[in-house]
C-alpha cells in the first residue's frame, strides 16, 4: 500500500501537477486520515478530480471514463444486478458487440471482472470512473425494478445534478472560489450557515430528497431541499474535508475541519449517523472570531452576578455548570476564566474542543484517539503548578476523582456536567462513584443554565424581516445558582434525600431557574411560551412554599 502511494506521488511530481510541499503536506495528513493520497490532494485543492482520474487510470493501465459526459446506457445496466454492482462498486456502461465496458472503482479487482464476465456473458473492458459519480448512479437506480426510459432519466438527472447543471449557483466564498459543482454546493451551504449565525447544520436524507436545516437561536429552520440522487457525492465531499472514511457507511463517524469565510477561520465538528435512508450528518459551527463575553454580558441579574463572583472568587473547590448541549455552559465558564485571569495566577484548561482562544491562558485539547482523555490530561495539568483549572466536562468517575483530588490540594476547578438542574448534579456525581464526604468537602457551587429566545426589539414580538417573522431575535441565558455552605455540604456528605438537600440549598440562597425566568417574562425580555419550552415550571409552587418556610 505504501509503495502505491509513493508511485502516485512520484507520478504527480513528474507531471508537475503538484510540488514537493503539496506531497509532504498530503502525506502528513494521511498519517491521521483513512483517505487515500489522491483524495487528500483533491481535498487540498492541489489537483482536480479529473487530473486524479487520468493519473490513476494510467497507473492501472486502463482508460478513464467520465460519467458526467458519458452516462451508462440502459441496455448495459440490465446486464448486472444493481445489488452486485453496489457490492463490488462496478457499473456496466456500454455494450459494444460481445464486449461490455465496465466502470470500476478498482480496475485491479479480478474477482469483480470475472463476476461481470460470467453474469453478462461478454468480454469485459474495465475503465476507471470517479467514485462519487459511480455512487450517485448506483443510488439513483438501486430501487428501480425494471430498466426503461425512466431509468435513463434518473441517470441523467443524477449525473447532471451532480455536475451542477441545474442546482448550483456560485455565490459563496468559503476557503476559495471553486467552479467544481459539488464543491461549490458544499461551499455555498457552509458559508450561508456561518453568515446566518447558525450553530449547527443538519443534512438529513429522506425517501425522495435531502433536507438541509440550520439551527439558529436554538431552533431548526428548513433552508433548502436537494435531490436524493446527488447525496452520495455531497456527503463524500464533506467526508473528505473532515478526514472521514468515505467508504464506511455502516458505522457513525466523527471529524473536524477548519474553513475560511469572509477572511476568518471557522471550525466545524462533523458527525455522521447511519439512518433509514442513508447517513445523516450534523456539523457544529465554532466561530472563533466571535468575541468572548464578559460576565456582565452573560445575562445574570445583579444579585445572581454577585453570588456567582463570590463562588468563583474562592481559592479552591469545584464549581460546576450543568445543562444540555447548546445551553451556553462553555460560554459562561470562559467568561468566568476572564474574570479570574490574573498575572499572579496560572490558569490552564483541558477541552474538547478548544472553542475560543483566551489570551493569557494555557489551553489544551483532549485527543482520545491517542489516549489523551480528560482524566489523563488533568493529571498532567496538576504537574504544571496550576491555580485555576477548567475541565471541559466530567464524564466518568476517573475524571471526577481527579478533579476532586485537585480541589483538595488547593486548586479551583471549573467544569460542566450533563444533568437537568443544579441540585441533580449531586446524585449524578454520587451515581458515577464519587464518595459523598469528598463531594461535600470540595463542591463550592453548582449552576444550571438554559437559553431562551428574546423578543425581537424591532417589532416587539409581532414578527418582521429582521427576525425572520418569528418574533424572536437572539437568546438570553437563564440560570439558577446553588451555593454550597456548611449545611448543604453536610447534607451531601450524609446522602440526604433530595427534598432535604433542596431545602438546605434554599436557606443558602438557591433559587430555581423557573423563578428567574418569571423575572424575564415580567420584564418583557421573553415570553411565557418560550420560557416553558425550555424550563420546567411545575415545581415552582413547592419551591415558593420552601421560600416562605425559610
Amino acid at each position: 500500500m505504501a509503495s502505491h502511494r509513493k508511485r502516485l506521488g512520484e507520478t504527480l511530481l513528474s507531471l508537475r501537477l503538484i510540488n514537493e510541499k503539496h506531497l509532504a503536506d498530503a502525506l502528513a495528513i494521511q498519517k491521521e486520515s483513512p483517505n487515500s493520497l489522491g483524495q487528500i490532494l483533491v481535498a487540498m485543492g492541489a489537483i482536480s478530480e479529473d487530473q486524479l482520474l487520468n493519473v490513476l487510470a494510467a497507473q492501472h493501465g486502463v482508460s478513464p471514463w467520465r460519467l458526467d459526459q458519458h452516462p451508462p446506457s440502459s441496455d448495459s445496466l440490465v446486464l448486472i444486478p444493481r445489488e452486485l454492482c453496489r457490492r463490488h462498486q462496478i457499473l456496466p456502461i456500454r455494450v459494444q458487440g460481445d464486449q461490455l465496458i465496465l466502470g470500476m472503482r478498482d480496475p485491479a479487482d479480478i474477482d469483480a471482472i470475472d463476476l461481470a464476465r460470467n453474469i453478462s456473458g461478454r468480454r469485459i473492458q474495465p475503465v476507471l470512473v470517479d467514485l462519487t459519480r459511480l455512487s450517485a448512479i448506483l443510488d439513483a437506480t438501486m430501487n428501480v425494478a425494471t430498466i426503461n426510459t425512466d431509468v435513463d432519466d434518473l441517470i441523467l438527472k443524477a449525473v447532471g445534478e451532480a455536475s451542477g447543471r441545474e442546482y448550483v449557483q456560485q455565490k459563496a466564498d468559503l476557503a476559495e472560489r471553486d467552479t467544481r459543482p459539488v464543491i461549490g454546493l458544499v461551499n455555498q451551504i457552509l458559508s450561508e450557515a456561518i453568515r446566518t449565525g447558525a450553530s449547527d447544520i443538519h443534512i438529513e436524507p429522506r425517501s425522495d430528497k435531502i433536507e438541509v436545516r440550520f439551527r439558529v437561536d436554538g431552533h431548526l429552520r428548513p433552508v433548502r431541499e436537494m435531490p436524493a440522487s446527488i447525496f452520495s457525492m455531497f456527503l463524500t465531499r464533506l467526508k473528505i474535508m473532515s478526514e472521514m472514511d468515505i467508504v464506511e457507511s455502516r458505522l457513525p463517524q466523527d471529524g473536524r475541519v477548519t474553513v475560511e469565510v469572509d477572511g476568518r477561520d471557522v471550525d466545524l465538528r462533523v458527525s455522521t449517523l447511519p439512518s433509514q435512508y442513508g447517513q445523516r450528518m450534523v456539523l457544529r459551527i465554532l466561530d472563533k472570531s466571535k468575541s468572548l463575553k464578559s460576565l456582565d454580558q452573560i445575562g445574570f441579574f445583579p444579585d445572581q452576578l454577585e453570588q456567582f463572583k463570590q463562588i468563583i472568587g474562592r481559592p479552591y473547590g469545584i464549581f460546576l455548570v450543568t445543562g444540555p448541549t447548546g445551553s451556553g455552559k462553555t460560554t459562561t465558564l470562559y467568561a468566568a476564566l476572564q474574570e479570574m485571569r490574573d498575572v499572579t495566577k496560572n490558569v490552564l484548561t483541558c477541552e474538547d474542543p478548544i472553542e475560543y482562544e483566551i489570551p493569557g491562558i494555557s489551553q489544551s485539547q483532549v485527543n482520545e484517539k491517542v489516549g489523551l482523555t480528560f482524566a489523563s490530561q488533568l493529571r498532567a495539568i496538576l504537574r504544571q503548578d496550576p491555580d485555576v483549572i477548567l475541565v471541559g466536562e466530567i464524564r466518568d468517575a476517573e475524571t471526577a476523582e481527579t478533579a476532586i483530588r485537585a480541589a483538595l490540594t488547593g486548586h479551583m476547578v471549573l467544569s460542566t456536567l450533563h444533568c437537568n438542574d443544579a441540585p441533580s448534579a449531586v446524585p449524578r456525581l454520587l451515581d458515577i462513584g464519587v464518595e459523598p464526604f469528598l463531594l461535600g468537602a470540595t463542591l463550592c457551587g453548582i449552576m444550571s443554565q438554559r437559553l431562551v429566545r428574546t423578543t425581537c426589539k424591532r417589532c416587539h414580538g409581532k414578527g418582521c424581516a429582521d427576525c425572520a417573522r418569528s418574533g424572536f431575535k437572539g437568546r438570553q441565558a437563564v440560570q439558577e445558582i446553588m451555593p454550597i455552605n456548611g449545611a448543604v455540604a453536610a447534607a451531601i456528605a450524609r446522602r440526604a434525600p433530595m427534598e432535604e438537600l433542596v431545602e438546605s440549598a434554599f436557606l443558602a440562597g438557591y433559587r430555581p431557574m423557573s423563578q428567574q425566568a418569571e423575572r424575564l417574562i415580567a420584564e418583557g425580555i421573553t415570553t411565557r411560551e418560550e420560557a416553558e419550552r425550555n424550563i420546567y415550571f411545575d415545581s415552582v409552587s413547592d419551591h415558593l412554599q420552601l421560600l416562605k418556610a425559610a
